[in-house]
């Protein structure tokens, strides 16, 4: 055997299959964050504005759980955690500033 098909044989999970790459892209949601965000900095006034980004970032926060979750789990299995660190504090605070924007309007 190569040293690669030894490598190969060791990312293996127990069913054959190859192992999932760890660290995903765990950011996604602040594709609906950042539109809702800047809705209630620019527009809040309006009340289309306001409840729009009330629908949209709300759908964000609500979609923020998944990458949450898979991030704490990189996080406790020690993959990539600087990677999985960084989306948690970022969802974190985009959902954060969120509702903070929302309570004050």
């Amino acid at each position: 055997m190569t040293e690669q098909e030894i490598r190969a044989e060791g990312t293996k999970e127990p069913g054959g299959e190859p192992a999932k790459e760890p660290g995903g892209d765990h950011t996604w949601p602040l594709g609906l964050l950042v539109p809702a965000l800047l809705l209630l900095r620019f527009l809040g006034e309006h009340a289309w504005a306001y409840w729009t980004a009330a629908v949209v970032g709300g759908l964000g926060v609500v979609c923020a759980v998944v990458p949450v979750a898979g991030a704490a789990r990189d996080l406790v299995r020690r993959r990539r955690p600087w990677k999985a660190a960084f989306a948690l504090v970022v969802l974190a605070c985009g959902s954060f500033a969120l509702v903070a924007r929302l309570a004050e309007g």
